[in-house]
């Protein structure tokens, strides 16, 4: 177990939660429709909170992360061909490109969380493009221009909503080192005011010795991509801390808790745990299958914490005496198929309802019987709580899931089963 402060887990920014087809069609002519992305947004917020994952994003759902910056309807000179992204002409912003989506995903999160939005970076965006214009007579000046005219009115944007911005290059660990790049990031990362991360995935080791001169204050790196890049960084001396990412996102193969632990404590042996400043996937997550990105998730948060905190503690529930009963009543748990609603009697011990409450939703219930006062503020009364809050989640997730409901019983995962 690591004594001090823990680096807080995040994601590098996409994942896998996409409409349907049918709910991104053109709508017709004054057809009023709903942003199909708003939910896919929630729920990627609502799924990195649910793994325990402490400074979400919004999951860039809408769209690849090189197109969604480089979308003609937020970018001046741009022009789309089937896959393929064209210059015709100068580029300029007409409109700011994350910040709706960035302000409505915060909305689903408790003011505790802190948020990190990535941008896709101004070299991996011209490296993405085909120049077909005399505007940019080479790559360098697209790049400058693609800084100073898209990420940056991006970034200044979006500072006040974020609490960490992080640019995203993996063409930096693709292509040759370009002296220029460093004099790219300084003109576009002066006077932001927020921390700065820089993400470089796949193999960095032959870079990683020029991504120390970058002004900024974190290197988000793949370690699961080169065993050797730990040996690289462990002997360089920097001012940056590290994003450790340590889960792989080209694989869809789930590693165990014990497997990312693993990797987790070789870097801070070799790099130190004062040095890493956040733990992440090694990369987006937007090609993985949905449940196996949620369980990287997931078992990245449970071998940080093993890390860090130690094991958990094994739970141990000493069986209730007949004193230790509840002396206000018991509580019966029942699902009504016909209106798919829970209901809950409170009943004495002579079996005599003195409460009847039903709702679809176990958490309006609970909180109906606490601002109630149906339960006793004894040892008791807790654990009567606790036991009351399990069972109606049961119930709940009974009635979504079309299956049947038993107070005291496991769920069965068969219609019309007892499992």
């Amino acid at each position: 177990m690591r004594r001090g402060a823990a680096p807080k887990t995040t994601v590098i920014g996409s994942y896998p939660i996409f409409p349907s087809p049918q709910e991104v069609r053109r709508p017709a002519e004054g057809e009023d429709v709903a942003d199909p992305f708003l939910k896919t947004i929630e729920a990627s917020v609502r799924d990195f909170v649910s793994a325990g994952i402490e400074v979400p994003s919004t999951g860039q759902t809408r769209d690849h992360f090189v197109r969604l910056f480089l979308d003609p309807r937020h970018v001046e000179g741009i022009e789309r061909q089937d896959s393929e992204i064209i210059v015709r002409g100068k580029v300029s912003r007409k409109s700011p490109i994350r910040k709706q989506d960035v302000q409505y995903a915060r909305m689903f999160l408790p003011e505790y969380y802190e948020f990190k939005e990535p941008i896709t970076g101004p070299y991996t965006l011209a490296r993405s493009c085909r120049l077909m214009t005399t505007s940019y007579p080479d790559l360098k000046a697209l790049t400058f221009d693609l800084a100073r005219r898209i990420c940056r009115e991006e970034a200044l944007d979006l500072q006040g909503d974020v609490d960490y911005l992080q640019f995203d290059e993996p063409y930096l660990s693709i292509d040759p080192w370009r002296d220029w790049i460093i004099d790219l990031y300084r003109e576009l990362t002066e006077g932001l005011r927020v921390p700065i991360v820089l993400h470089v995935c796949g193999d960095s080791i032959h870079v990683f010795r020029y991504l120390v001169k970058m002004p900024v204050d974190i290197l988000s790196l793949d370690f699961t991509y080169n065993p050797n890049l730990m040996d690289e960084v462990a002997r360089r001396r920097f001012p940056q801390k590290i994003g450790f990412g340590c889960v792989s996102t080209g694989n869809p193969v789930v590693e165990p808790p014990s497997s990312i632990r693993g990797l987790i404590e070789e870097g801070i042996r070799k790099i130190g745990a004062a040095r890493i400043g956040l733990i992440h996937p090694g990369c987006g997550e937007r090609s993985l299958p949905l449940d196996a990105a949620y369980q990287k998730n997931v078992n990245m948060v449970l071998a940080r914490n093993e890390v860090f905190f130690g094991e958990a503690t094994p739970a141990e529930a000493k069986p209730l005496r007949r004193e230790d009963y509840d002396p206000k009543g018991y509580f019966l748990i029942q699902t009504d198929l016909d209106r798919k609603e829970i209901v809950v009697s409170y009943n004495t011990y002579k079996h005599r309802p003195m409460v009847r409450l039903r709702s679809t939703s176990a958490e309006k219930i609970l909180y109906t019987v606490l601002d109630m006062g149906l339960i006793s503020n004894t040892y008791a009364g807790r654990r009567h709580l606790a036991y009351l809050g399990y069972e109606l989640g049961k119930a709940e997730t009974a009635l979504r899931s079309g299956i049947p409901y038993r107070q005291d019983r496991p769920l069965s995962l068969t219609r019309g089963g007892v499992g």
